[in-house]
């Protein structure tokens, strides 16, 4: 029996990888002014119903998608919290999740949006 090509292992072994690994991302869209950023692990905070009665800015809207066994909210989450914080937020207003099915291997995604807001201060 004839071996493959090295090259044609290679690809598939990286096919295989980037199909079971998933995807994740995230993409941040400004609607007012640019803050300074922060870090990218800062304390976040995210509400998906009700908010404090505090006074905010909305800054911009975050978008992120995750696909495979990456497509979970718990998946997803860390990445829109770090684009927030990346975008000077000091908080996330979580908006529209959808789950769908992309492709020709019909490959489970969900994309979530949310409101990225920073705290008014007097």
């Amino acid at each position: 029996m004839k071996k493959p090509p090295k090259l044609l292992r290679l690809v598939s072994c990286l096919a295989t990888i980037v199909v079971t690994g998933g995807c994740l991302s995230a993409t941040f869209v400004p609607t007012s002014g640019a803050y300074p950023a922060r870090a990218s692990d800062c304390n976040i905070e995210v509400f998906s119903s009700a908010v404090p009665d505090l006074e905010y800015e909305e800054i911009g809207i975050v978008e992120g998608e995750g696909s495979a066994w990456k497509a979970d909210l718990e998946d997803v989450l860390p990445k829109l919290k770090e684009e927030g914080c990346r975008a000077g937020g000091d908080a996330l207003i979580m908006q529209s999740s959808e789950t769908f099915s992309q492709g020709r291997d019909g490959i489970q995604t969900q994309r979530i949006s949310a409101t990225v807001i920073r705290w008014k201060t007097e």
